[in-house]
């Protein structure tokens, strides 16, 4: 189990939001986990101590559902909290505001599990015209990690390398109207390596590490491709080697990486590089030896 550093603590709000989801989801048997951007900041800056630069006032969770009541009956039990409010036309946003706060905190519940027709995809009611990919939530359920948020109290967090594979499809998905997926995968890439993964790469991973030619930060980014594929079922890991092999996909994926570094006259290629030893772990995972 991962802890918060005691240097680097969770806002107030942020705990209770976690705490109030635990305490409802927990008594049902849902299982539910963290995801998106407060997945993010809550392993890298509160766990690894890597600041990520981007505050959301989101918080983002997917939650295991066999029929679309048991979906309702979790909001219902949510919203009998006075804290939670429901978000005007939007099926799976609440609103969470404390008494002394005049900003709300959007609480977003994506759905996935039995409820899937076809596989990887939803329908929302009430009359199933909007669908949603959910490919790969369920591998990144079974990957998630706990972390102890606040003494005694526990939530499970999507792991750095479900997140990447998350945001590999999410881009997918929507990278053309909003690059932020994109973003979010060039930070994963450039920080793997620190976030709990340098003794990996120094012991049990040295043949990768050699394959970087020593480049801890290359060999991390390899390392994240081979996490993401071992944990991604096979149609999920269809999707992403999919986007990775196209060419106007990858270029567009890569362009709006290089907008994190803006200015920088090696952008896209630092951007193309950590796709490449991205998609080289993919194929490690598959053929179990480095490519180099």
């Amino acid at each position: 189990m991962y802890s918060i550093r005691s240097d680097r603590p969770l806002d107030r709000s942020t705990q209770d939001i976690l705490s109030a989801i635990h305490d409802v989801a927990a008594p049902l048997a849902l299982p539910i986990f963290v995801v998106g951007a407060t997945a993010r900041d809550i392993l890298l800056t509160h766990v690894f101590g890597i600041e990520t630069g981007r505050a959301t006032l989101d918080v983002d969770f997917a939650v295991a559902v066999e029929h679309w009541p048991q979906f309702e009956n979790l909001k219902q039990h949510l919203l009998a909290n006075d804290h939670f409010n429901s978000a005007a036309s939007i099926t799976h946003r609440l609103l969470y505001r404390t008494s002394d706060s005049t900003i709300a905190r959007p609480i977003d519940l994506i759905p996935f599990g039995g409820i899937e027709q076809p596989p990887a995809t939803i329908k929302w009611p009430p009359d199933m015209a909007v669908m949603m990919n959910v490919a790969g939530y369920a591998d990144a359920w079974r990957a998630a990690v706990e972390v102890e948020f606040a003494p005694g109290r526990s939530i499970r967090v999507a792991s750095l390398a479900g997140l990447a594979v998350l945001k590999l499809i999410a881009w997918k998905d929507r990278g053309r109207e909003d690059p932020k997926d994109a973003e979010d995968l060039h930070f994963l890439l450039q920080n793997y390596a620190g976030a709990g993964n340098l003794d990996r790469l120094y012991d049990a991973e040295s043949a990768l590490l050699e394959s970087a030619n020593y480049d801890p930060d290359l060999a991390g980014m390899a390392l994240l491709g081979r996490d993401a594929a071992t944990l991604a079922g096979p149609q999920t890991c269809e999707q992403c080697i999919a986007l990775l092999d196209d060419t106007a996909m990858r270029d567009r994926l890569a362009l709006h990486m290089a907008r994190t570094r803006a200015g920088a006259t090696d952008a896209l290629d630092a951007a193309y590089t950590r796709l490449t030893w991205f998609r080289q772990g993919f194929e490690l995972h598959a053929t179990g030896s480095p490519s180099g």
